[in-house]
């Protein structure tokens, strides 16, 4: 701006520079910014199997259809295949259990990771009950105890 109104002036030329500039890739390119670098970029995690890798995640508050109002869906990472599961919404972690072991487990088997996106009490609730039936020995470790791991 500085350069520009040294020698020129008219109506609206802080608005027509700042467009001008805006436009320009050339200016963009050379533009310092004010944000922090965002840093590396990191690769994802290379899937190779299908149900290796899931999702889990709930759509409730609908309306009330044979006793069920909501749907636990668990989503494949690797296609993004989907089981759609009728429920209540007053469910607990057992009953969660049950719906995973008989409509996930049972046809693909138990997954590598699951993103589950309720809190930790609900999600150790639901690990537990499925460790209790399929007779998995759940072993809880503290950080620098490796006594447990044996």
């Amino acid at each position: 701006m500085e350069l520009i109104t040294r020698n020129y002036w008219w109506p609206g030329v802080t608005k027509e520079v700042k467009q001008y500039v805006e436009g320009c890739d050339r200016c963009q390119e050379l533009k310092n910014r004010t944000e922090m670098p965002v840093g590396k970029l990191r690769p994802d995690v290379v899937l190779e199997r299908l149900w290796q890798h899931i999702l889990v995640d709930f759509i409730t508050k609908l309306l009330v259809s044979r006793g069920h109002d909501s749907i636990l869906v668990v989503c494949n990472r690797f296609l993004k295949m989907s089981h759609f599961i009728v429920m209540t919404e007053k469910i607990i972690a057992e009953g969660l259990a049950k719906l995973f072991r008989d409509n996930v487990w049972k046809l693909h088997g138990l997954p590598e990771s699951v993103i589950l996106h309720r809190g930790p009490q609900f999600t150790v609730g639901l690990m537990k009950e499925l460790n209790e039936m399929l007779e998995i020995e759940t072993k809880l470790s503290i950080a620098f105890h490796p006594q447990t791991d044996r």
